[in-house]
């Protein structure tokens, strides 16, 4: 009976859905090889099993395991209960003893066979072969036989793991997964895998587990590194629910991760090193959209802790001792906890009233005495805002509040001062130091970073800038590391940078005046190949001789045999990408729109000057993405 109900494929319920709910109720042998059976078996005779160092699935598949059980002097306190539990008043008894039978009849119809741990892929093909729950029944057997030798939970732990190093395949690993799941399920398997670890080691190494954010302690015990590599290797789901099911059995001891210091009189300090190691806890365990590993159960597991540390009476006692921008950092970290409705509120309206308060600024400010430190910390603060649980108008107005403030110490402290008054090239070492600032995160969204943003995009191509920085490299892999930094931190403002000496740009001009004043333009910009052609015809057949060699072309509109909107058209026939400049006298409305219907990137009216040539050739670059 039971092995048709298990050839039909039913969805059974997870671990997660079993644990912490009523036991399933178990009508015929078959529903207590189900998850959720297993789980209520492990839970009734969680004594039995710590006491023996058994599992659920070892119980249901070893007749001497089973015999064991029903000597046992609490045998009939563990049926009552599980009679109480699943509304079977005086029917259990009949049933476990069905279960007894039919284990011995497989057992003695199929003897599990001995086999070694490189043996293991094959006997499990073979044994699965039977098909159905049989084939089930019989694999899970032959494990726990292989097991059973074995005398504590980290041993069969250890025993499992080399079983799991032999195969890859699904099914074989699917009662490896299970019973090492079922040994983590126990507090004594844990303990015993993690030898006897204290809280916090315990929680920790459990926690990298599940998070794999990290690697795993080289001095950790030998099943958790063993673990840790075999789920990097193959997905294990149900091992990975197991975990999440014993961090929130161990968070629900009394243990804490600080104790207060001999000078801590309030206990204040271990307090916020207490909610600090359950921010972090709490950020490992979510993922990339902040939905918990093991669900609402582990959300609620961090819950209980965090309400018993964080309340309305409690917050401002929180951040004592602390100066002013400590104590946002404290409340930025509580906000982003699993709080209570009440806490949260709590938290919220406290980081509000120092935003609200008149001095807040100066306050702020006064947190840091170097210039650049203040820059720093307001845009701190500023992504602690934007990151927040806050709403968004709140965050937005919030983080607005401070782009003004580091925009106003901008302008007193004339931070940019003498790169906006440079009428040339402004000093590099002080074009450098705003970079590096930027390449530090130093300046707020909004308008305080539009304004560094401007005076760098202007100042940073200058010519003598870029040979200073890149020209003047002691060798090729050092000019590169210096572009590649440039690049990074001038994107942290939202400033392209372009390395022009690796560039090289076809001019067409008909006019041997007009191109030379463009050719000498490109190279004090410091382009460093440039390629001329007397007309759009020469320029054509340049390009199709080696057209991706080419970055940029500027082309005049009307020249003999080609003219630049022909030119126009059979390089968007190839070359969709390449940043193409025109150069015309005609900036009428109707040229405009010819040269936009064909991809133009931009164009400049004659007569320009070199600074306004300049910064159209930086704006076209820019926009086609050069310098990525």
């Amino acid at each position: 009976m039971e092995e048709s109900r298990h050839d039909t494929p039913v969805a059974e319920p997870t671990l997660e859905e079993a644990e912490g709910s009523a036991p399933a109720a178990c009508r015929e042998p078959a529903d207590f090889y189900t998850p959720a059976g297993r789980d209520g078996v492990g839970r009734f005779c969680r004594r039995f099993l710590d006491e023996n160092a058994l599992t659920a699935t070892e119980l249901l598949h070893h007749p001497r395991h089973q015999t064991g059980l029903s000597n046992t002097a609490t045998f009939v306190a563990i049926l009552t209960q599980a009679e109480r539990a699943m509304d079977r008043k005086g029917g259990m008894t009949p049933l476990v003893n069905e279960i007894a039978r039919l284990t011995r009849e497989r057992v003695k119809e199929h003897p599990p066979p001995d086999f070694l741990s490189a043996d293991y892929p094959g006997t499990a093909a073979e044994l699965l072969s039977a098909g159905g729950f049989l084939g089930r029944f019989l694999l899970d057997a032959a494990v726990t036989q292989h097991i059973a030798v074995c005398r504590s939970f980290a041993e069969k732990a250890e025993a499992l793991l080399n079983l799991a190093e032999t195969t890859e395949h699904p099914d074989a690993l699917t009662p490896v997964e299970r019973l090492l799941g079922e040994i983590l399920l126990s507090d004594a398997g844990t303990a015993s895998c993690a030898r006897d670890a204290p809280f916090t080691t315990l929680i920790d190494l459990i926690v990298t587990l599940i998070a794999t954010d990290r690697p795993m302690a080289d001095d950790a015990p030998s099943v958790f590194r063993r673990l840790d590599a075999l789920m990097r290797r193959v997905p294990m789901p149900g091992l990975r629910d197991a975990l999440a099911a014993a961090f929130r059995r161990e968070m629900a001891k009394p243990a804490c991760f600080t104790i207060a210091s001999a000078g801590d009189m309030f206990g204040i300090e271990a307090v916020q090193r207490e909610i600090l190691a359950l921010s972090d806890l709490s950020a490992r365990l979510r993922d990339r959209e902040g939905a918990y590993v093991g669900g609402a159960r582990t959300e609620a597991a961090l819950q209980r802790r965090t309400a018993l540390l964080v309340n309305e009476d409690t917050v401002p006692e929180i951040t004592r001792g602390r100066n002013f921008v400590q104590k946002l950092r404290i409340l930025f970290v509580l906000q982003k906890m699993p709080l209570s409705p009440t806490a949260a509120k709590a938290v919220a309206d406290y980081l509000k009233s120092f935003f609200d308060s008149r001095d807040f600024a100066g306050r702020l400010l006064d947190c840091w005495k170097d210039r650049n430190e203040k820059l720093k910390g307001l845009a701190e603060v500023q992504r602690l805002v934007l990151s927040s649980a806050f709403p968004d108008e709140e965050r937005e107005y919030l983080g607005g509040q401070l782009d003004d403030i580091q925009n106003a110490f901008l302008r007193t402290q004339r931070v940019l001062t003498a790169l906006i008054q440079a009428k040339d090239d402004a000093p590099a070492d002080t074009v450098l130091d705003i970079v590096r600032l930027a390449g530090e995160g130093a300046f707020c969204s909004g308008k305080s970073r539009l304004a560094v943003a401007r005076v760098l995009y202007r100042h940073c191509h200058r010519p003598r800038f870029v040979r200073h920085v890149l020209l003047n490299a002691p060798g090729p892999k050092e000019r590169l590391a210096r572009a590649n930094w440039l690049r990074q931190a001038l994107g942290m403002v939202g400033v392209p940078f372009i390395d022009l000496s690796s560039h090289r740009v076809l001019v067409v001009d008909d006019e041997a005046g007009p191109r030379a004043f463009v050719t000498s333009v490109l190279r004090e910009l410091g382009i460093g190949h440039i390629v001329t052609a007397a007309d759009g015809q020469e320029a054509l057949e340049r390009f199709q001789a080696d057209g991706a060699a080419y970055d940029l072309i500027v082309c005049d509109w009307m020249m003999p045999r080609l003219s630049g909107l022909d030119l126009l058209k059979q390089v968007r026939e190839t070359r969709s990408d390449l940043p193409f400049l025109m150069v015309t006298a005609l900036a009428t409305l109707d040229a405009v729109k010819k040269a936009l219907a064909h991809q133009v990137s931009g164009y400049i009216a004659k007569p320009f000057t070199p600074d306004q040539l300049e910064e159209k050739i930086f704006l076209v670059l820019a926009q086609k993405g050069f310098g990525d």
